[in-house]
């Protein structure tokens, strides 16, 4: 597996990968993403600004991930394990439903934190949907650990936020 910069022809393919999950998440009973978010316009900016990363086997783009320094909204509330300490934050993480369970989320992560690290930060954190148990057990499968919880506008469930220093 490849992962590289995340390029603007990307964009119809993470479309529909991000179909494919929404169509899962909901039969499942989690509703974190709609048809409305993460949209398209989510995607493109991220791409704009070179913060989204894709995932590739056998040339073809299998999942994504964004990797910015911006945090959610409540993020200055959450009672995070270090403070003072740049960070960097894990956004829109997804793969191809088809494929899961092969491993491609996890190397997703792993790659975040390599690229953290080449920006001189050690610090990653995230948060994930209280519905949204795959993604709760894959940040604590890798390293991460559960630090609080928050409210965004238009989910009645709260947020997990997860965080992880690495040296």
């Amino acid at each position: 597996m490849e992962i590289r910069q995340g390029h603007i022809d990307d964009l119809p393919t993470i479309m529909e990968i991000v179909k494919k999950a929404l169509v899962i998440m909901q039969e499942e009973g989690n509703d974190q993403w709609s048809h409305k978010y993460p949209n398209e316009n989510s995607f493109k900016i991220d791409i704009e600004n070179k913060n989204l990363f894709v995932a590739i086997i056998d040339d073809k783009v299998v999942g994504s991930i964004t990797i910015d320094q911006i945090g959610g909204k409540n993020y200055e509330e959450i009672a995070w394990t270090y403070h003072n300490t740049e960070y960097m934050v894990i956004h829109r993480l997804v793969v191809d439903p088809d494929i899961r369970g092969a491993g491609i989320a996890s190397n997703l992560l792993a790659f975040a934190e390599v690229y953290a690290i080449e920006q001189d930060i050690f610090y990653l954190k995230t948060d994930t949907y209280s519905l949204n148990d795959k993604a709760q057990n894959l940040f604590v499968k890798n390293g991460y650990n559960k630090v609080g919880s928050t409210y965004f506008e238009g989910k009645d469930k709260p947020f997990y936020c997860y965080d992880k220093l690495f040296l």
